[in-house]
Order: C-alpha cells, then sequence, then structure tokens
C-alpha cells in the first residue's frame, strides 16, 4: 500500500479488522503552534519503533487483535463542516459493525464527527476528555467548529461529561463549566494531590455504560510531550495517563477513541513515539480487560 500502517503490520483490509487506525491529518483551525497535519504520518512512523510485546499485560496486543489502518481521510478545502460530514459519513459503518476506531489527529475538531458518529451505535455514551484546555468557547475566532470550541460542541450533543487535566479557560468558559449540569472536571492541580487523583479515579470507575475517551496530547506536561499546538506547564504523567486509559478499560466499554493536537517537532521524535505508544497501550487495555 502507499500509506504507513501501524506497528508496520502487514495490510489488512478494514473489514476484516477488529480495530482500525485512523489517520485524520485535518488542521484548519488551531491559532499557536502548527503542525497537527503532520501527526497521523510521523505516529505511524513512531510506531514502527514499538515493541510489540507489552511489558505490563505480559502479551503481544498485535497478535491477538486484527488491526487495519485505514487509509488517511484527507481535508474538505470546503471548510470544517465539509470536513466533518465526510469523516462521520467514513467511520459509520465501521462504528456500526461493532469495530473499535482509534483515531490519530490532527486538530481537536475531528473528534465531533467521531463521537457523533459513535452516538448512533451508542446513544448513551458518557464522554471523557484528556485536555490542557477547556475547549468550551462558543465561538472563536469567529468559528462554532474552531478546536478551541470542540469540547462545547460535544457537550450539546446532551451526554455527560468528564474532563480532565485542564489547566487554562477563560473567563466565559469558567463561567459556563462550574454550573453546567451533567459535567465533571478535574483540574491538573488536583490530579496532582494524592486526594484529588484518588477522587479522579474513584469517579472514572463509577462510569456506567460505553465510554468514548478523547485524548488531546497537551494534557500531558511539555516535558514528556512537547511537541503540540500549545503546550501549557503543570501537565500529567505518561504514567498518570495510562492510569486513567486503564481504570476506564477495567470498568467497561471503551468504544472509541483519538488522540489529537499533535505537533510534532522536526529531528525531536519524543511526542510521535509517546503518542503511538499510548495508543498501543490503550488497545492493549481494552483488549485485555474486556472494555470492548
Amino acid at each position: 500500500m502507499s500509506y504507513l500502517t501501524f506497528l508496520d503490520l502487514k495490510y489488512r483490509p478494514v473489514k476484516e479488522a477488529e480495530a482500525v487506525i485512523l489517520p485524520v491529518p485535518y488542521e484548519a483551525t488551531t491559532t499557536y503552534g502548527c503542525g497537527a497535519r503532520e501527526a497521523p504520518d510521523a505516529v505511524l512512523a513512531a510506531s514502527r519503533q514499538l515493541e510489540e510485546w507489552d511489558e505490563e499485560l505480559n502479551l503481544d496486543v498485535s497478535a491477538k487483535v486484527r488491526i487495519a489502518t485505514a487509509p488517511p481521510v484527507t481535508p474538505e478545502a470546503a471548510g470544517p463542516q465539509a470536513m466533518l460530514d465526510k469523516l462521520r459519513k467514513t467511520v459509520q459503518p465501521w462504528i456500526a459493525e461493532g469495530k473499535l476506531i482509534l483515531a490519530i489527529g490532527g486538530e481537536h475538531t475531528v473528534t465531533l464527527a467521531l463521537v457523533q458518529a459513535a452516538q448512533t451505535k451508542y446513544p448513551d455514551l458518557h464522554i471523557v476528555a484528556l485536555d490542557a484546555h477547556a475547549d468550551f468557547r462558543e465561538r472563536y475566532e469567529g468559528s462554532p467548529l474552531s478546536h478551541a470550541c470542540t469540547l462545547r460542541r460535544l457537550y450539546e450533543l446532551g451526554r455527560p461529561m468528564t474532563l480532565l487535566g485542564v489547566r487554562s479557560f477563560s473567563e466565559e468558559e469558567h463561567n459556563f463549566l462550574f454550573v453546567a449540569p451533567r459535567f465533571t472536571m478535574f483540574q491538573a492541580r488536583t490530579l496532582n494531590s494524592p486526594e484529588g487523583w484518588a477522587a479522579a479515579l474513584a469517579h472514572l470507575e463509577k462510569i456506567s455504560g460505553p465510554v468514548y475517551l478523547s485524548i488531546d496530547a497537551d494534557v500531558l506536561d511539555p516535558g514528556v510531550m512537547p511537541g503540540v499546538g500549545t503546550p501549557e506547564p503543570g501537565g500529567l504523567s505518561y504514567y498518570q495517563v495510562l492510569d486513567i486509559i486503564r481504570t476506564l478499560s477495567q470498568r467497561g466499554p471503551v468504544i472509541g477513541v483519538d488522540l489529537v493536537e499533535l505537533a510534532p517537532i522536526p529531528g525531536h521524535r519524543v511526542s510521535e513515539f509517546t503518542a503511538a505508544r499510548i495508543i498501543y497501550k490503550t488497545l492493549g487495555y481494552i483488549y485485555r480487560f474486556g472494555g470492548k
């Protein structure tokens, strides 16, 4: 095939797969550092250097799960709504068949289409987002489909939402977030105290039903994940992110995942390698603990 595959695995048609790695190199509304469109290829290239043996789970996840890497969903020049429509139509039949979609963005806007598609099969889903930024603006730079508005648009789908790792939001977002029903937030500072961390994991354990998980790479501390468009100090550690994903997978089905907002730094491979490893660990947790 003419495109990269996750882990450099042999090409497998999506129709034969249980899990689909979906590159979405879309970037149109980023406002600080750019480069998210380069992330899918960078992550797929980095994944070729991963050990397929999971040292924590003691298994080769790639030998247990039928993984396909789908062709990239290329950007639509007509604008964000056209792109979201295209992405939603692409994944809808796969979700209907019960496949697990693990999407690699691209900017955070793509999450809206992925959740809209997932909600048609899982109307009772709970949205869990890991993000340094609230992304709850009504509009940003005139657009309701900016990456800075993504979680607001997701919230408007009517499902309960949990946001973890946030450490930056506007006054407008503050005034909304602290009164919003069916919304729970654990700020990064809270998660860095033993009591706050325990409370967050206890909350995640109590979530019932299917979960859609969106991971903005900037939830991680810039020392761990420097390659992001808008780095914020004081982020989560690699193992904190893994513990959150493991906890979600152990308590019930995780039915869709995306990792977005990675902006690779030329000649500096740590960010894309870390992202590739998080994706593979996520797949391993979902498989091992029966979350799908």
